[in-house]
């Protein structure tokens, strides 16, 4: 009868035992080893380079930590895939808006600064057109002076006659070439404010393609970048390097069974934001994290790190 309760007993240990190890396996189980998976071939992006992120990713925590948390093992169970949604054909398409409106953003400005260098020369030549202007009114009023003077006194000889109309035909040729430059001024004067309001016109075209862009981007969303599933990480979307290793880093985060945090800065906070525009790094609350999730460990823990240790060596 004892050995019979003895038996049910340690049978109910043992079955409770795998019952809560099944359950808290997946609360830092470091190291974890795992393998690059499946790659959907819509992504423009090798295995080589996926290696390359992850690796990243891995120093992010690694780094800050000081100790080997994660290792590569083409054997692994832990798999980490790429998986090709919407999600990613919406960043693509981002991409795509952002590259034509950084090229409409190119071409706009070159059209300003040629309006600018028109508008600079539009001047340089009105100062120089009032400079002679001047000089031409000056030497008509001393003209008209003179030939008053010289009627006032009854008239002038051949040789003052001949001189006044030399001066009479110069003055008539300087009319008319400043007559012509007005006109040219005039015409580069209509030029550049048409120029001027199809650049307004350029850019406020601009700028509502640009509030359009930021209403269907510019929000944040939850990270639903990616996702860890206990034994999978799968990476849905990223746009450029930065994203894709802030992602990753994310998910191992949770792989070592670390929850959100309340540092909007933090690589584990639930919104993917502030990362994109730096290095990507740990922040102090993520640190905290761990060493409350892996470094304080109770005895759970290290029972936990015993039973995977020799399930390993089976």
């Amino acid at each position: 009868m004892r050995f019979s309760f003895f038996i049910a007993l340690i049978l109910t240990l043992s079955l409770a035992g795998v019952q809560w190890y099944q359950t808290t396996k997946y609360i830092c189980p470091i190291p974890i080893e795992y393998r690059l998976g499946v790659i959907d071939k819509s992504f423009d992006f090798s295995a080589d380079e996926a290696r390359l992120a992850i690796e990243a990713a891995e120093r992010v925590w690694e780094d800050a930590i000081g100790a080997d948390i994660f290792s590569y093992n083409e054997q692994a169970d832990f798999v980490i895939n790429f998986v090709f949604d919407d999600r990613q054909a919406t960043a693509d398409a981002q991409t795509t808006d952002r590259q034509r409106l950084d090229t409409i953003a190119e071409q706009n400005e070159q059209f300003r600064q040629e309006i600018a260098s028109l508008q600079a020369s539009y001047e340089a030549e009105q100062v120089e057109f009032d400079a002679q202007r001047q000089v031409y009114e000056a030497d008509l009023e001393e003209y008209n002076t003179r030939v008053t003077q010289i009627n006032d006194r009854g008239g002038a000889g051949p040789a003052i006659f001949a001189e006044l109309e030399s001066e009479r035909s110069r003055l008539d040729a300087t009319s008319n070439r400043l007559r012509a430059e007005a006109d040219d001024l005039s015409n580069l004067a209509q030029q550049l404010n048409t120029l001027s309001s199809e650049g307004n016109q350029l850019i406020e075209s601009y700028n509502r393609e640009v509030q359009a862009y930021n209403r269907q981007y510019g929000e944040s969303h939850e990270f639903t970048q990616g996702d860890y599933r206990g034994g999978e990480i799968n990476v849905y979307k990223f746009s450029n390097d930065a994203e894709l290793v802030s992602v990753v880093a994310h998910e191992f985060g949770h792989a070592l069974g670390i929850d959100h945090v309340e540092e909007p800065d933090a690589l584990m906070y639930y919104l993917l934001n502030g990362q994109l525009s730096q290095t990507v790094e740990l922040a102090p609350s993520d640190i905290a994290a761990y060493q409350t999730t892996c470094k304080d460990q109770d005895l759970g823990g290290k029972i936990r790190s015993v039973i995977r240790h020799v399930t390993s060596l089976i």
